[in-house]
């Protein structure tokens, strides 16, 4: 008969540890911070993810499902390799878990608007990392994303409650997805600004580039069809007289009640500490 197997004081409070990541829930709250007439941003897709989710690499041409997002708003591309566990750009980084995703808004964020959403996530590592991705409105293929899986990590805020905010359509961080040529007569979201002609009729109908993921350094400079006259300076996120914070910013928040107890609380309430006591002094007998 083999003996049975002991457990150290480590090891008992690393087993209880793990036992003790539970579901906690958080608020993404996004703010379109534009001044008035400035752009929009189409309904953000969010993921929490542990690391393996990459949604785009610079100068890489873009990926299907990403071109979906940058050129119409349409999030179901990406949505449906998140869910399967897939990522869009390089090799994943760390081994697939549980992930979670979602979209925040209904319809178009406008300049002074917020739009939230609550998820429930697991408090161990599968949701540590969070992504998002939108399509930057009025434009051909214009989006934010974060190229970095790791940018933005949670575990703080998942471990001890409270809020994390950042500024997301920063100078330089916004994108040209390379996909489509950029025209005024082929582009989504011209209805939200008066004077721009009428926008795409149908989804995928602009002329192909044939391009790469790029920077956008001169905003609308290089658009075609411009109306006569028409001042695009509102649109311009790379002008910080305009934008001093970016696009919008991201406020993610523990909401109050729903962050598990510290496993040390839990284990000293429990009287499992005690146990664990024990164990070490037979361990030094």
């Amino acid at each position: 008969m083999k003996p049975l197997k002991k457990f150290t004081s480590s090891t008992l409070l690393t087993l209880l540890t793990v036992g003790a990541a539970q579901a906690a829930q958080v608020e993404v709250s996004i703010t379109n911070l534009a001044p008035t007439g400035g752009v929009a941003l189409t309904p953000v897709w969010v993921g929490f993810h542990n690391g393996s989710f990459d949604t785009f690499n610079s100068g890489e041409v873009a990926s299907s499902q990403l071109e979906m997002l940058a050129e119409d708003g349409n999030a179901s591309g990406i949505s449906s390799v998140f869910a399967a566990n897939g990522t869009l750009a390089a090799s994943s980084k760390a081994a697939a878990g549980t992930r979670v995703q979602g979209m925040i808004g209904a319809a178009p964020i406008s300049a002074g608007n917020t739009a939230s959403a609550i998820f429930n996530l697991s408090n161990g590592l599968d949701n540590q990392y969070f992504s998002y991705a939108s399509m930057v409105l009025p434009s051909s293929d214009y989006f934010i994303a974060n190229g970095d899986p790791f940018e933005h990590d949670l575990s703080t805020l998942l471990a001890d409650g409270g809020s994390i905010t950042f500024f997301i359509g920063t100078l330089g961080d916004v994108n040209d997805a390379g996909t489509e040529i950029n025209d005024f007569t082929t582009s989504a979201g011209n209805g939200l600004f008066p004077g721009l002609p009428p926008m795409q009729g149908a989804q995928n109908t602009g002329a192909d580039e044939n391009g790469v993921i790029r920077d956008v350094l001169d905003p609308y400079a290089n658009f075609l069809s411009i109306p006569a006259g028409y001042d695009v300076n509102n649109f311009n996120f790379n002008d910080q007289n305009f934008y001093p914070h970016g696009i919008a910013s991201v406020t993610i928040s523990a909401v109050p009640g729903a962050v598990p107890v510290p496993a040390a609380v839990w284990l000293m309430g429990s009287g499992l500490l005690g146990l664990i006591g024990v164990a070490r002094r037979r361990q030094s007998v």
